[in-house]
């Protein structure tokens, strides 16, 4: 049975083997380099050139790693790198990961995975298995138009991140719109969300307007040119749950509580519907004497999400009820329409939703 010794120095000459595939991997190394880089590791205590020469004697030929004519110590990295080999299935789920990731990360924080990626798509094109083959002849699109991803310093996009992380209070220079001067709020940081590629930061205002105060905003990343911590005030969290926010439809722009929808839908917006329904408890049923019309109903959360749904189809359907969302929708597209003689586009002295 082996003594205490006998396991210590096993245990050290194991690792003592690891920092020498370590070292080689970062570039060739002679033997007094591989006694250098021993160097500062506390776990290592024999580190005489006769052990590191057993070491080396004991590694060549396997992990990739050989000695060449000069007696300089190399690692082939391809030959190590099949010792960290991924499956298709871990390989297709960090592509898939990369191109969700590529629309809401800034390129600085996707930077050092850039090589686990390359790995990924390298494993893939060399594999014939049902995953490679899914990321070869399978694509996903977004189901709406796709903004391009506003420019954020990259500091602030950190420092709004990380108090968002940590729930901290800041203060920060919010601009209404492009161009419009600063003010400096005093917010909580909540949570952050992506609205497709634009970060909002969810926060809770700092105000002694009573109209303000407490209030939760989503304020996107691009309008906000400066942040600073603040020590003097407590955060105002008060349970705010990311969860619920979000049940509720508020980071849709939620407009009221979930409601039953009326409509009159034509063949193409039925197709559409019929598998990946609108909302809950939908129900299509034909009207007599019109093949290619239907009657709907269908509870939906009021969101602009639903609206910008509807407007989009709108020649191809009629809102019936209830009357007061009817009466709005059709203000809506009745305000687009009149765009089309003025001579310019004209502000609407009121929103309609």
């Amino acid at each position: 049975m082996p003594t205490n010794n006998q396991k210590g120095s096993s245990k050290e000459g194991a690792i003592r083997l690891l920092l020498h595939l370590q070292a080689l991997y970062q570039g060739p190394k002679t033997i007094s380099q591989l006694m250098e880089s021993l160097d500062g590791q506390g776990a290592v205590s024999s580190k005489v050139r006769r052990s590191v020469q057993r070491d080396m004697a004991a590694l060549e030929g396997y992990f990739g790693v050989y000695r060449d004519d000069d007696n300089v110590w190399h690692i082939d990295r391809s030959d190590f790198d099949k010792l960290f080999d991924i499956e298709d299935s871990v390989a297709l789920a960090l592509l898939v990961a990369e191109k969700q990731l590529a629309h809401i990360t800034p390129s600085h924080i996707l930077e050092p995975l850039n090589g686990l990626f390359k790995r990924a798509q390298a494993k893939l094109n060399n594999s014939d298995t049902a995953a490679a083959n899914w990321s070869k002849r399978v694509r996903v699109a977004p189901a709406s138009h796709h903004l391009k991803p506003p420019k954020i310093n990259k500091t602030i996009y950190q420092r709004l991140i990380n108090a968002a992380l940590s729930q901290e209070v800041l203060k920060v220079d919010y601009h209404s719109h492009q161009g419009d001067a600063a003010k400096q709020l005093t917010v909580t940081a909540l949570s952050i969300f992506y609205r497709g590629s634009v970060p909002y930061l969810i926060c809770r205002m700092h105000s002694s307007d009573p109209a303000h105060q407490d209030k939760i905003r989503q304020l996107p990343f691009s309008r906000i040119s400066a942040v600073k911590q603040t020590l003097f005030d407590e955060p105002r969290v008060q349970g705010f749950n990311l969860a619920e926010y979000e049940k509720n439809g508020e980071l849709a722009f939620r407009y009221g509580e979930p409601f039953e929808l009326h409509l009159e839908i034509f063949n193409s917006v039925r197709r559409e519907v019929e598998d990946s329904h609108l909302g809950d408890n939908q129900k299509i049923t034909p009207i007599k004497g019109h093949d290619t019309v239907f009657n709907m109903t269908v509870t939906v959360p009021y969101t602009l999400n639903l609206i910008q749904w509807l407007l989009a189809r709108a020649p191809y359907l009629k809102v019936k009820a209830p009357a007061d969302f009817r009466q709005k929708f059709y203000k809506e597209l009745a305000r687009a329409l009149q765009h089309d003689t003025a001579e310019h586009v004209e502000l609407p002295q009121e929103r309609t939703f």
